[in-house]
């Protein structure tokens, strides 16, 4: 390779590097890689427009041999400081009360009942099982004593054992919703730990201490028109605090726009 081909490559190279998604630190973008187009599922870059406006840019807006896309998306551009200002305001509602994290916490578990709902259905299970139990020696009594045949005998003890089956059933059920409730309120409860923690250091947060917040709890944020969605990612435990989203949540690897 001659000198001149070297020095045009090496050039070029300078370039893409320059303008590299990775690199682009010109400007600050709270939500940097977090930010997805809801009309055609691409992701957002930052762009900065006569180097003062900034924008959040869906990258099928593109030619079609980037975007991969037979006409450029119809998206349009996104204020990146409004909606840096949108999403912070929001993370900062829901870490400044404890209701929001357990309902959200609740609801994903699936989880309805109190802890006084499940004593209380363990204790008619309890007293169901040993009314049926009480049932079945009756049966074989009248058995024994030749008051019952041996057909109807085996009849009615087959539907009583039928029904302890599905009371053991219900009780395997209860015992493990009893489980998930203990670590549903273990979460909860480091949840909130964390939410005090950090709760009061928002108003305070510099650029780099919002940015890694919103790494840590925001998985998506999805444009669309001006519908704003936010996908949160909440730690869960003390260790999950210093994991990235990218590592909490397994189907961004499977779709990454």
């Amino acid at each position: 390779m001659s000198r001149e081909h070297f020095d045009v490559v090496q050039a070029k190279l300078a370039t893409n590097r320059g303008f590299a998604r990775r690199n682009n630190t010109a400007h600050r973008y709270l939500l940097r890689a977090l930010v997805s187009c809801g009309c055609c599922g691409l992701a957002c870059t930052g762009r900065a427009v006569n180097g003062r406006n900034l924008y959040y840019l869906c990258n099928g807006k593109g030619h079609s041999t980037f975007s991969h896309r037979a006409t450029p998306c119809s998206a349009r551009y996104t204020p990146a400081r409004q909606l840096d200002d949108v999403v912070w305001a929001d993370l900062c509602a829901l870490l400044s009360e404890p209701e929001p994290l357990a309902i959200a916490v609740a609801r994903a578990h699936g989880g309805a009942w109190l802890p006084q709902d499940l004593l209380a259905r363990r204790e008619t299970l309890c007293r169901g099982r040993g009314h049926l139990h009480q049932q079945l020696e009756r049966l074989t009594d009248a058995y024994l004593h030749a008051i019952i045949p041996l057909d109807e005998y085996e009849r009615r003890r087959r539907d009583l054992e039928q029904r302890v089956q599905a009371l053991s059933a219900q009780e395997d059920q209860l015992r493990d919703e009893t489980a998930r409730r203990q670590h549903l309120a273990g979460v909860t409860a480091s949840l909130e730990a964390f939410r005090a923690r950090v709760q009061g250091g928002l108003a305070q947060a510099d650029f780099e201490q919002r940015r890694q917040l919103v790494m840590l709890l925001v998985d998506r944020v999805v444009v669309t028109g001006a519908e704003v969605e936010i996908r949160y990612v909440l730690p869960t435990s003390p260790d999950s605090e210093h994991v990235r989203f990218c590592q909490l949540r397994k189907d961004y690897f499977e779709d990454p726009v």
